[in-house]
């Protein structure tokens, strides 16, 4: 029992250290997004760096959660970081609106991935806590369900 408790603690310490680097990713991008745009242009390199920092230490700590769901979110992820290094080169050579539209859309993932994380661990908390026999009632539910 004690086990379980454990688990959930160590779950919920981790999902609050991931809702708080997306909390402060976004008030980066908020920052970045209300600054002219010589300073936008400046700052765009130390997002995206920031961006590609918060994401691995993300990933790290969804592996060691055994996170049921990592693959899809660090395809997500790999989606996300691809488009800000194509928008990179039109941002440094000036094209702010371009980077102000990504920024937007950086945000939604953002604060989409706050959710979808949030109910991911949630997840993770309630299957460590079954019992040993409930996983082959799932498959089998799950066999059923896809005929």
């Amino acid at each position: 029992m004690m086990r379980g408790n454990s688990s959930d603690a160590r779950l919920q310490v981790i999902g609050s250290v991931m809702r708080h680097t997306r909390k402060l990713l976004c008030a980066r991008i908020t920052r970045l997004a209300a600054a002219p745009d010589a300073l936008f242009i400046a700052g765009w390199p130390l997002l995206v760096a920031e961006v590609e920092a918060a994401f691995r230490h993300e990933e790290t700590l969804m592996e060691c959660t055994g996170h049921g769901n990592l693959q899809a979110h660090l395809a997500d992820n790999a989606l996300a970081l691809c488009a800000l290094h194509r928008v990179t080169p039109r941002i440094e050579a000036g094209d702010t609106t371009l980077g102000r539209e990504a920024l937007g859309a950086l945000d939604a993932i953002l604060s989409l991935h706050r959710f979808t994380a949030d109910l991911a661990l949630v997840g993770a908390g309630a299957r460590a806590r079954k019992p040993a026999g409930s996983a082959a009632r799932f498959k089998r539910h799950d066999r059923v369900a896809a005929v």
